[in-house]
This record gives C-alpha cells, sequence and structure tokens, in this order.
C-alpha cells in the first residue's frame, strides 16, 4: 500500500481506537501521521481514542500535547491502573474506584518488600503500582508468591525489574471493564499491540493488530486469531494499514 493510498479515506463505522503512545501516533513518518489524523478528525463524532502506556498519567499526557495529538476518551497510565477522562478533569469512575478496591495498599506493599532478600523497592508513583528490583530467580518466585498473597500480581517492568499490580488488572483488562461501563460494542474496538504482555489485549472479542517493531513472540500469538492483523509497518502507517485491514477504512476511489 502506498503512502499516498489512504489520502481522502474514509472512516465507515464507528471506532475505540486503543494504542501504546510511544511507536504508535508519536512516531512515523509526517505524512502518514497527516493522513491518520485528518480521517479521525473527520470523523470526530465517531471516533474514541484511548491511550495507554506504563508511565505516569502526567508523563502520559505530555507526550500526548507535545505531540499535538488528538484529544483522546481516556489515558489509562501507570501500566492501567490509573485511568483518566481524556480532558484531564478527573478519573473515570466508577472504574478507577474499582481498581483502588482491588489494590491492597502502598504501606502493605512495602512492608512486605522490607521482609524479603534481593527484592527492592522502585520510587513509584503510581498510586495502584509499585515497582521493584529483583536480583535473583529464587527471589522472584518468592514474590511472585507473596504478591499472591496481598491479592496481586507481577508485570514485567523491565531487566529485573517487575510492577506489582492489583490482581486482575492488566491493559486487557481494564480495556476491557471500559468498554463495558461505557456501553461501547466490542465489534466497534480496535487495539494495537506492541509489547511484550500484550497478548491479554487478544481474545476478548474485540479486533487487534501487532505492529511491526513487536517481538516475534507476540506476533506469532497474534497469528492464532483470526480477527488480529500482524503488520508489517509501526507508527501512523501500521495504524492506518489495521483501520483497512480490519474494515474501517475505505478508500477513495
Amino acid at each position: 500500500m502506498t503512502e499516498t493510498a489512504y489520502k481522502d479515506a474514509s472512516l465507515v463505522r464507528p471506532l475505540v481506537l486503543a494504542v501504546d503512545l510511544d511507536e504508535t501516533f508519536a512516531a512515523g513518518d509526517g505524512s502518514n501521521r497527516e493522513m491518520l489524523f485528518s480521517v479521525l478528525e473527520a470523523h470526530a463524532d465517531e471516533v474514541r481514542l484511548v491511550y495507554m502506556s506504563h508511565t505516569s498519567a502526567e508523563h502520559l499526557i505530555k507526550m500526548a500535547a507535545d505531540a499535538e495529538l488528538p484529544v483522546p476518551a481516556v489515558f489509562m497510565a501507570d501500566s492501567w491502573t490509573t485511568v483518566l477522562k481524556g480532558d484531564g478533569t478527573g478519573t473515570i469512575e466508577p472504574l478507577q474506584r474499582n481498581i483502588i478496591q482491588l489494590w491492597p495498599g502502598k504501606e502493605a506493599v512495602l512492608k512486605h518488600l522490607k521482609e524479603m532478600d534481593d527484592v527492592s523497592a522502585i520510587e513509584d508513583e503510581a498510586p495502584c503500582r509499585q515497582g521493584v528490583k529483583v536480583e535473583t530467580e529464587e527471589a522472584l518466585e518468592v514474590l511472585r508468591a507473596k504478591a499472591d498473597e496481598l491479592g496481586c500480581h507481577l508485570d514485567r517492568r523491565g531487566d529485573g525489574e517487575w510492577n506489582i499490580l492489583p490482581y486482575g488488572v492488566d491493559k486487557g483488562t481494564t480495556l476491557g471493564r471500559f468498554i463495558v461501563e461505557e456501553n461501547l460494542a466490542p465489534n466497534s474496538v480496535l487495539a494495537i499491540a506492541e509489547h511484550t504482555g500484550d497478548d491479554c489485549l487478544f481474545g476478548r472479542g474485540w479486533r487487534g493488530g501487532v505492529f511491526a517493531h513487536a517481538d516475534e513472540e507476540l506476533k506469532e500469538f497474534g497469528d492464532r486469531f483470526h480477527n488480529v492483523t500482524v503488520l508489517d509497518k509501526s507508527g501512523a502507517a501500521g495504524v492506518l494499514d489495521a483501520l483497512r485491514v480490519q474494515g474501517w477504512l475505505e478508500l477513495a476511489k
């Protein structure tokens, strides 16, 4: 598909587009960004954008503003444990309240971490998440068991680093709860994956995509689903291709 193929393309049905900002709208060729933004803005009444990230809400909002991205319906920050309205006026309820109720509290989590060998807390201002540094595989197994006792689970953060999250909270479940609470149709949702762990986005009744730069394991997992497209591009060009393949875009004659 050539770069100019999407010029004057139109959206043919309502869209809820869920993306991680790091390698999506904020990346890629300027002409593709312009074409994508043009489509989204022309059909603004039918589009809801969901911006997701491991980073803080403040960083996510600033990233979107600095890149002059379209205003989303919702920001899902702090590894999807903080859910904010797209206009920045507050949290989305009862979704945020339900996440808080699943979290045992920072004080309880930090107290247990102090009792463990080869595990140390990372400074983390997210209200319903705690980052940790784990030195050994043995310590990781002990941490898993302790997280389970606390009603939490682990999510990989980086090399030797993990996030302790409320049990049952991940990118897929937070997005799914938002869809249910907003009474949105699952067949209007397109969620595009790029990171290890994003497999939780698939198999939930909505359509999906996997960016070209994603790891092979995630691509292979995405290939198992008839409604997930493994893309050969990333950034805005990848989003445009996903919208076309999944039946949202009609190209100009």
